[in-house]
């Protein structure tokens, strides 16, 4: 018979004798402390599967964040070379606007020279007959060069200082000058002629300038003249404004 005297008696026989620590620890304990350790084995195999699937999630995340950081930056690649093929074609465009703008230029300037030396076989004729005057003689044109007569005179209503050097070439710039006589006094008038196949205000301006230089220089009536094929209403009013004849001819 096994005889407990004390306590330290109760720990040697729970040593010696286990069957008797369980029947101690169901009499103390109850069932759920009892439970807990393999509670708590089940708990942590159970969180570290968690754990594990959480972290292939994660990993399965960073995976699809990577790709699309592949594709964001293979979008960004093509933005940039859609840019820039943008701008290229932009430059093209711009390049094709100017070679554009230089033909139209350089047909216009065919189109008004040919327009002028057209002119030129019956120039004379046309001035006498649309404003009046007789004697008309042509001082400087495309088919001729500068009437002597016409430089003397130049030259001296430079040397006087009536007009200065840059006016004088301004005015030997011009189309057509010629002059004729008014018949209702008999006076000489010159008419400085500005020839365009379509008038703007920079040939309505020229001829206005450049009657005003040689009336300087002259002394004389000038007569500034636009001849064109064609001119729109405001340059009308605004040769009416500056008092520049418009003749317009057939082309």
């Amino acid at each position: 018979m096994t005889t407990v005297n004390d306590f330290v008696d109760i720990l040697r026989i729970i040593r010696e004798q286990p069957e008797w620590g369980d029947a101690l620890r169901s009499a103390l304990l109850s069932r759920e402390l009892l439970e807990m350790p393999q509670t708590l084995a089940e708990f942590a195999k159970a969180t570290n599967a968690r754990l594990a699937a959480l972290e292939e999630d994660v990993a399965d995340l960073k995976a699809g964040q990577a790709r699309l950081e592949e594709s964001h930056a293979r979008l960004e690649e093509r933005q940039i070379r859609l840019e820039e093929g943008q701008t290229r074609l932009e430059e093209s465009h711009a390049r094709l606007e100017r070679s554009f703008a230089k033909l139209d230029g350089d047909v216009g300037n065919l189109k008004g020279d040919a327009c002028e030396i057209k002119l030129g076989r019956n120039i004379d004729t046309i001035i006498g007959q649309r404003l009046g005057l007789r004697r008309v003689r042509i001082l400087k044109g495309s088919l001729l060069g500068n009437n002597t007569a016409y430089m003397d005179l130049m030259d001296l209503a430079e040397d006087r200082g009536d007009i200065n050097q840059q006016e004088r070439e301004d005015v030997n710039n011009t189309d057509y000058l010629l002059t004729g006589r008014n018949p209702s006094d008999a006076s000489d008038v010159y008419v400085v002629v500005e020839v365009s196949v379509t008038a703007g205000d920079s040939d309505i301006n020229r001829a206005a300038v450049r009657a005003a230089t040689l009336v300087k220089a002259t002394g004389d009536v000038a007569v500034p003249t636009v001849v064109c094929t064609r001119i729109d209403d405001a340059r009308i009013r605004l040769a009416q404004e500056l008092d520049v004849a418009v003749i317009t001819y057939g082309e």
